[in-house]
């Protein structure tokens, strides 16, 4: 008897995930890549900051943030790839979807720009690259926080 009550229950379970349509499970994986862009960006930018701040105070060594900072700079590499992928192989149907993996492209390549701004200031501590890296730092706040729809 429980044989049979388990393989009902397998057959039930596998009956189900057959009968997710294609658009469904296409919604939710791009919901996916929207969630996890975004929260990767949030970190990002959080990461690069808390690094700057952990200089800031002499709690890093510039061998620490160089390592930290390029580790940053290779892992947003590869979500650039990544949305580039899905973008030029026209796995995103809506032009919203588009829209929105240029828009996290941007704000990545904006990311990597101020995790470079900040590698320029440890590397020669001017006004003039410390002004460089807070004005990136904002212009990327702007970016992300209207494309996460957070209100300044």
């Amino acid at each position: 008897m429980k044989k049979l009550i388990t393989g009902i229950c397998l057959l039930c379970i596998s009956i189900n995930g057959i009968s997710q349509s294609c658009e469904r499970r296409e919604s939710k994986l791009l919901e996916a890549v929207g969630s996890f862009s975004a929260a990767s960006m949030y970190n990002t930018y959080s990461a690069i900051g808390s690094i700057g701040d952990g200089y800031g105070c002499e709690v890093y060594k510039e061998e620490s943030v160089n390592a930290l900072l390029n580790a940053q700079k290779n892992l947003i590499d590869n979500l650039v790839k990544v949305l580039e992928d899905l973008i030029n192989g026209n796995f995103f149907i809506n032009q919203s979807d588009i829209d929105y993996a240029n828009s996290a492209i941007y704000a990545f390549n904006g990311l990597k720009k101020q995790s470079q701004l900040l590698l320029d200031y440890v590397k020669n501590k001017s006004q003039e690259n410390l002004k460089a890296y807070d004005d990136q730092r904002k212009k990327n706040w702007k970016d992300i926080s209207k494309l996460m729809g957070i209100e300044e």
